[in-house]
């Protein structure tokens, strides 16, 4: 019995954890990046990243690698995996699994930005972008959108 209880509050603790979540299509995504003010021509790279990296589930999180959110923004440089801001991004980890992204892209748009000055291309922080999205063509992303 007690074990029952116990693995009925594990689940409703996680339930909880997931509820403000969001799956967010491409044209919703592209919409709230422009919203948030990324430049145009950045918008479909961001689409495409944010595709590949999570499906555009706000709530995912790659225990595995430490990513988090829409972005899998990565707790090792960019946010802090316990409940108060810190790293890079002066963020909690946990603020990128909700259903408000603006925080998401102020931080993704930081990571472009350091990440720009390291290299020539501000994309490196993510994997999939060498992959699925560096080719330049990430038109598709958006197409209709507008």
């Amino acid at each position: 019995m007690k074990s029952a209880i116990f693995l009925y509050a594990i689940a409703a603790f996680l339930w909880d954890s997931q509820s403000d979540a969001k799956v967010f299509e491409r044209c919703q995504l592209a919409r709230e990046l422009a919203k948030h003010g990324v430049p145009d021509e950045q918008i479909p790279t961001f689409v495409c990243i944010a595709s590949r990296e999570s499906g555009g589930d706000s709530g995912k999180i790659d225990y595995k690698t430490g990513r988090h959110g829409v972005f899998q923004i990565d707790e090792h440089v960019w946010c802090s995996p316990y409940e108060r801001p810190g790293r890079e991004c002066e963020a909690s980890c946990s603020s990128f699994r909700d259903d408000f992204i603006g925080d998401d892209i102020a931080c993704a748009m930081k990571i472009y930005k350091d990440t720009k000055q390291l290299s020539s291309v501000g994309y490196d922080a993510w994997g999939s972008y060498w992959e699925h999205c560096a080719s330049g063509n990430n038109l598709e992303y958006v197409e209709g959108c507008y």
